[in-house]
């Protein structure tokens, strides 16, 4: 059997593209790792238990990794770490309330659109993170950006979300 060029380019393309991060965010944003900076809770609105959660562990760590000296993850209180989201007024009104009382450049927040495993022979991982920096005091928006990844089947949940983070967050921080 005889495969075309053209086709073989094609798949080899389709091959290379199923790994890749889509991202698309606010351009030419150069924020200082010399800052302190807070990260919020991520709002979950998968069906994944605990995703902003863990997304939130990833940023923290993505920060440290690009510079960023000084992090602080919003403290977990009231026993709320196992259920916790952040997406009620009252929990909002707490962050907000503890942002005011930090003394920070920035703040970190977001929401998980998808995190969880794809149904299927190779349950491949999917990830779809949106991120959001605020300069503080003001409270404005200096950088957004909407990322998504689907992984291999041998990969974890976990490591398609650094990549997908990593990807949001790397050409920010200088």
């Amino acid at each position: 059997m005889r495969v075309s060029i053209p086709l073989l380019g094609t798949l080899l393309l389709a091959v290379v593209l199923a790994g890749c991060t889509h991202v698309r965010s606010s351009q030419n944003v150069e924020l200082s790792g010399e800052g302190t900076w807070l990260v919020l809770p991520l709002v979950n609105r998968t069906a994944t238990p605990q995703a902003g959660l863990r997304a939130a562990a990833i940023v923290e760590s993505v920060l440290f990794r690009h510079g960023v000296n000084t992090v602080t993850r919003y403290p977990q209180s009231d026993n709320q770490g196992v259920l916790f989201e952040g997406t009620s007024a009252a929990s909002r009104k707490k962050m907000d309330k503890w942002i005011r009382s930090q003394s920070a450049d920035y703040v970190v927040s977001g929401v998980v659109h998808e995190w969880r495993y794809k149904t299927g022979v190779d349950g491949e991982p999917a990830v779809g993170v949106m991120i959001e920096i605020r300069e503080l005091p003001e409270g404005r928006i200096v950088y957004s950006g909407t990322g998504s990844r689907a992984g291999w089947a041998r990969q974890s949940l976990s490591e398609v979300g650094q990549k997908v983070i990593d990807k949001l967050i790397s050409p920010v921080v200088q």
